[in-house]
């Protein structure tokens, strides 16, 4: 099995360091803590359980319980809680148990965690999101610590990252498919690199570094706007006065309130072990970055996951929220959260790297077309990895990549593929250096041998591959569970033509070939995007619910099967579930402008048309003012009937929404903010957008 778990150094000398730099890793488990608080014996029986998945013996297991227990408890810990990633997004849940058990011989109370309580607990799986998977009369969920991923102390109680799955051992969550993918991965990959040579390697791990966007507000005035606290965006609301022109947000200094925020939010990530690296201003007023060092893939997920939490939480104490939704605000940049993701072997080997001599080139090589094809064969898995009704709002626009996935790798690179594919050489990329003179008292400055593109959602990175179009407010484990899937098939595929008797090269050149077609370094944005996927047969899926539909095709159910990723049931309950959430947060938005389109933003527009007629002045402003008011009343009413008539079925719901919902939510919008330009500012009953993005400096 692979190695996932966490692998920091034992910690150095913290003697004259700042205390936010002292703190580091104070709160988080991971190994070099362990081996210092366990017997080596429990510490052995521990690493062979995580290793092998075989669970350890009684003993071992509640002597490192004990252990665990007696280091939580220095930190102030007085319970526990099993740490999981319900099918809903990036809202983790979690069980709180004590430290507080019961001697039966006795009755008294007494301060105990068993083993058993430390690697698993039960709970109901009916009540989350399953998509059919459990039912209220079989409701039976368990909830198994993935050892991986170290415990960690927050909040004065002991996290476990844990797995979370039904009575039938089927996945009721984010984390195992990924877990699962990750084996598939780790096992496709050694098997291709002893083809290639690498017969020494024994372990391929996938790493994953994620950069979060989000958006600070003022917390009153976003208790102002029932549409963000419902939906995490405004439904309505004029473009802000001054949104990104000139760019003066970005990377620009930050505010003292944001900046105090930040630095204490970045200070508790770092007691958790987060490596955050980065931050800075985005594009858009009032949104910002953070992002880590890479890690393992699921430690990657468990840790985006508790960023976001750190971040709402120290929010509320500083009077801000945070915002991750993928577009809070129109006319403006929205969230994403880009994967820089990448393979490493046991033998310290980055297999996304040229390297330096032919071998390591020509394994680079290598790996690149398999994820050729992977892009290739399985674009649609991709784009339903970042499916979702916010990401709907964001993709093709604003530094957001489109829809049509394809592979961007540099226009040098590109063409040694291809030339590598009719019959040149597979070797000789990347062994000259790019140095840019700035012709300038500056030192040259060396550079990647390809630029970058802002534009594609799959570019190279020249050492990683950064898959952009994750959306800001998703959990990362299911984007990347379908890269992972979709990269072990087709490593996969090129093993078994060898192993059928075809020369290595020449399956790496074949596999070039016959996917070239789905590679594009031009412009994202432009008609020439379009021009190519259709010219070159991509797959165009422009909304969620049509890429929800391919997940249980039948090729996609056979290579979920054959992989060991989901089975037929958890594929068609995973669709299930994305069709049902898409459904459920559309209607929630209809709702939520419905009510205050009736109770806040009509009253107020008739009276204030009412007044403009009263005042006696003729004005082309007052004719319009009158004109938005009886356009939005009509605009209200067939949304109203488009709300009304969502189906029962999910699926059906699902297009429902994006059809007919959408566009009618969409059209009430535009009057609703060209009225708020022309309504008395005394009496408009929300804070405006202007005010959310430039109210919290």
């Amino acid at each position: 099995m692979p190695k996932t778990h966490s692998t920091h150094e034992a910690p150095r000398s913290t003697t004259g360091l700042p205390p936010a730099l002292a703190n580091i890793n104070g709160n988080v488990l991971d190994d070099s803590v362990l081996k210092k608080i366990v017997d080596p014996d429990v510490y052995y029986e521990f690493a062979r359980c995580r290793a092998t998945g075989l669970p350890m013996d009684r003993y071992s297991r509640d002597e490192l319980a004990k252990s665990i227990r007696g280091w939580a408890q220095s930190k102030g810990c007085i319970g526990f809680s099993h740490w999981f990633s319900p099918m809903r997004g990036p809202v983790h849940g979690e069980k709180l148990e004590t430290f507080v058990g019961v001697d039966f011989e006795t009755d008294a109370l007494v301060v105990d965690l068993t083993g058993r309580d430390l690697f698993q607990t039960e709970t109901d799986g009916s009540s989350f999101p399953n998509g059919g998977l459990r039912k209220t009369h079989e409701a039976a969920a368990y909830i198994g610590w993935d050892t991986g991923s170290p415990p960690f102390v927050y909040r004065q109680t002991l996290y476990i990252p844990s797995a979370f799955v039904s009575w039938n051992g089927e996945a009721l969550d984010q984390k195992t498919p990924l877990l699962r993918a990750d084996l598939a991965v780790n096992e496709q990959s050694v098997r291709l690199l002893h083809h290639l040579g690498d017969t020494d390697v024994r372990e391929v791990v996938c790493n994953v570094g994620w950069e979060q966007e989000f958006f600070l507000v003022d917390r009153e005035a976003y208790l102002a706007r029932p549409d963000l606290v419902a939906t995490g965006r405004t439904l309505l609301g004029a473009t802000p006065m001054r949104g990104q022109e000139q760019s003066t947000n970005y990377f620009s200094k930050l505010s003292p309130r944001v900046n105090r925020y930040i630095a204490e939010a970045r200070e508790k990530m770092w007691e958790l072990g987060i490596s955050i690296h980065c931050t800075h201003n985005e594009v858009a007023p009032a949104q910002h970055e953070i992002s880590p060092i890479f890690n393992l893939a699921n430690l990657a997920a468990d840790t985006n996951v508790l960023a976001m939490d750190v971040l709402r939480d120290l929010a509320f104490d500083h009077a801000l929220v945070a915002l991750f939704h993928e577009k809070p605000f129109a006319g403006i940049n929205g969230n994403g959260k880009h994967n820089n993701w990448g393979l490493n072997t046991d033998k310290g080997d980055n297999l996304f790297v040229p390297g330096e001599t032919e071998h390591e080139n020509r394994r680079f090589v290598a790996f690149v077309a398999a994820l050729l094809r992977a892009v290739n064969k399985h674009g649609d898995l991709l784009r339903c990895g970042v499916s979702t009704a916010g990401n709907d709002h964001r993709l093709g626009a604003q530094e957001a990549p489109p829809a049509i996935i394809t592979l961007h790798l540099g226009r040098i690179l590109e063409r040694h593929l291809k030339d590598a594919a009719a019959g040149g050489p597979l070797t000789g990329y990347g062994t000259e250096v790019k140095e840019i003179p700035i012709s300038a008292p500056v030192a040259d400055i060396r550079a990647n041998l390809e630029d970058r593109n802002r534009t594609a959602p799959f570019p190279w990175c020249g050492n990683r591959f950064e898959f952009r179009a994750v959306g800001g407010n998703q959990h990362i484990a299911f984007p990347l569970t379908m890269v992972n899937a979709a990269l072990a098939d087709s490593v996969k595929h090129m093993s078994e033509e060898i192993e059928s008797g075809k020369d290595a090269d020449q399956v790496i050149r074949e596999t070039i070939g016959d996917n070239a077609g789905v590679l594009f370094s031009g412009d994202g944005y432009s008609d020439e995007l379009y021009e190519f996927a259709a010219k070159s047969g991509l797959v165009h899926l422009k909304s969620s619910p049509e890429a929800y539909r391919e997940l249980t095709s039948p090729k996609n159910v056979r290579l979920f099967g054959e992989l060991g990723i989901f089975n037929e049931r958890e594929v068609a309950a995973r669709r299930c579930v994305l069709e049902e959430a898409y459904a459920t947060e559309i209607q929630i938005e209809a709702r939520t402008l419905l009510a205050m389109l009736r109770t806040q933003i009509l009253p107020v527009a008739i009276d204030d048309a009412n007044g403009s007629t009263a005042s006696g002045f003729a004005s082309t402003l007052f004719d319009e003012k009158r004109e938005l008011v009886q356009r939005l009343l009509n605009e209200t009413e067939a949304l109203a009937a488009a709300f009304d008539g969502f189906p029962d079925d999910e699926s059906e719901a699902a297009a429902y929404a994006h059809e007919s919902v959408k566009p009618a939510m969409e059209s009430t919008r535009a009057v609703a903010d060209r009225l708020e330009a022309l309504v008395d500012a005394r009496l408009w009953p929300l804070p405006s957008c202007s005010e959310l993005v430039h109210g919290h400096q």
